[in-house]
C-alpha cells in the first residue's frame, strides 16, 4: 500500500525551521542596525566636539561673542555625547538582553524541535500502524468477500440438491403406490413327516405366547415305578392317583387293575388308562422371544438336555400361538433336532392314552 504524506511534519519543519529561523535573524539585524546607527552618531558627536575644542584653542583673540557661541556648541557636544554614550550603553545592555533571550528563545526552539521529532516519530508509528491495520482490514474484507461467496455457492447447491431430494422422494412415493403389493413367502425346509416309534421324545406346550416344558417321561416312569413297588389292597379295579408337581405340572392318571387265576395261582396286571398333565398356574412358562434369544432361558436348559441323535421334541400348540410356530421350527430345527406338533383346541388338556396316536415329526 503506498504511504500517505504526513501533514503534521510539514506543519512543524515550517513552524520550526523556517518562520522562526527568519524571525530571528530580522530581529537581529534590526539590533544591529541600531546598535551601528549611535556607533555613528557617537562618532560624529565626538568628532564635532573635538572641532569645537580645537577652534577655541586655536582662536584666543577672538571676540566674546564668538568664544560665547563656541562654548555653548561645547557643551551641546558634550551633552549629546554623555547621552549617546548613555544610550549606546542603553542599548548594549539591551542587546546583551535580546543575545540572552535569543539564546533561550533558540534553546527553547530547539526543545521544542525536539519534542516536535518525537511527537512526528510517534505519529509516524502510529500512521504506520494505521496503515497495517487499514491493510489487514482490506485483506479481510476481501477474504470474507470471497468466503460469502462460497457460502452463497454452498447454500445455492444445499438447495438444489434438495429439491433433487424432495424430487426422488416424490417419485420413489410415485413408484411405491404405482408397484403392486407383494406376498413376502418365507420357505422353511421340512423333511418327509413320519411317526415317532422308536427313540425318546421330549414335550413342550405352546400356549399364550409361551412355551413351557411337559415332563411327561418323568411321569410315566414314576408311575411304573409306583406300581411295580405298589402296596395297596390287591382288588381289581381302577385305580386313580395324582403325582407332582414336576415343573410346574401335577399328573392325574387312571389305572386298571385285573387278576387272573391259573394253576400257579393268582396273577395280577396293571394297565396304564388315561393321564392328564395338569399346569399348576396360567399362563405357565417363558414368553417365546426370551425363550428363543436367552442363552439361559428354561426352554434352552430343557431342550438342550435331550440327545439330538434320537429325540423328537414335540409341541402340543393351541390356536392363539400358532403366529409364533415357525420361529420356534426354525430355531429348533437349527439346533438339528427333528420337530414334531400336536395341535390341540383352546380347552383341551395335555393328555396320554393307549388309544391316543403317536406324534408326527415335520
Amino acid at each position: 500500500m503506498k504511504k500517505k504524506k504526513s501533514v503534521y511534519e510539514g506543519r512543524v519543519r515550517a513552524r520550526s525551521r523556517d518562520n522562526l529561523g527568519d524571525g530571528q535573524d530580522s530581529f537581529l539585524d534590526v539590533v544591529s542596525n541600531l546598535v551601528g546607527v549611535l556607533i555613528i552618531l557617537i562618532m560624529v558627536a565626538g568628532v564635532r566636539v573635538r572641532n569645537a575644542t580645537s577652534a577655541s584653542e586655536s582662536s584666543p583673540r577672538s571676540s566674546a561673542i564668538e568664544t560665547s557661541s563656541s562654548d555653548s556648541s561645547a557643551a551641546r557636544a558634550r551633552v549629546e555625547y554623555v547621552r549617546a554614550v548613555a544610550a549606546l550603553e542603553t542599548l548594549s545592555e539591551r542587546a546583551r538582553r535580546t543575545q540572552d533571550e535569543t539564546r533561550q528563545f533558540n534553546e527553547r526552539a530547539a526543545l521544542v524541535e525536539q519534542q516536535a521529532d518525537g511527537a512526528e516519530a510517534e505519529y509516524r508509528a502510529i500512521f504506520n500502524k494505521s496503515a497495517e491495520l487499514e491493510a489487514m482490514l482490506e485483506r479481510e474484507a476481501q477474504r470474507q468477500g470471497a468466503s460469502e461467496q462460497e457460502t452463497y455457492a454452498l447454500k445455492s447447491t444445499l438447495i438444489e440438491r434438495e429439491h433433487r431430494r424432495d424430487d426422488l422422494t416424490r417419485e420413489r412415493a410415485a413408484l411405491v403406490a404405482a408397484r403392486p403389493s407383494a406376498i413376502k413367502m418365507e420357505n422353511i425346509p421340512t423333511p418327509i413327516s413320519q411317526r415317532v416309534a422308536d427313540g425318546r421324545e421330549g414335550f413342550f406346550r405352546l400356549k399364550n405366547g409361551r412355551i413351557s416344558h411337559i415332563p411327561l417321561n418323568a411321569f410315566q416312569e414314576r408311575v411304573q415305578l409306583n406300581f411295580k413297588n405298589y402296596k395297596g389292597e390287591l382288588k381289581p379295579g381302577r385305580i386313580e392317583n395324582k403325582i407332582g408337581p414336576v415343573d410346574d405340572y401335577n399328573f392325574q392318571y387312571y389305572v386298571d387293575l385285573s387278576a387272573v387265576r391259573d394253576g400257579a395261582g393268582m396273577n395280577y396286571y396293571f394297565e396304564f388308562k388315561y393321564g392328564e398333565c395338569q399346569p399348576t398356574r396360567e399362563p405357565l412358562g417363558e414368553e417365546v422371544d426370551v425363550a428363543l434369544t436367552d442363552p439361559n432361558s428354561v426352554f434352552r436348559n430343557r431342550l438342550l438336555k435331550y440327545s439330538r441323535d434320537d429325540t423328537t421334541i414335540t409341541f402340543f400348540l393351541y390356536p392363539d400361538s400358532y403366529r409364533y410356530l415357525n420361529d420356534v421350527k426354525r430355531f429348533v430345527l437349527s439346533l438339528g433336532y427333528m420337530i414334531a406338533i400336536r395341535p390341540l383346541p383352546a380347552d383341551a388338556p395335555v393328555a396320554v392314552s393307549p388309544q391316543g396316536t403317536s406324534s408326527a415329526t415335520y
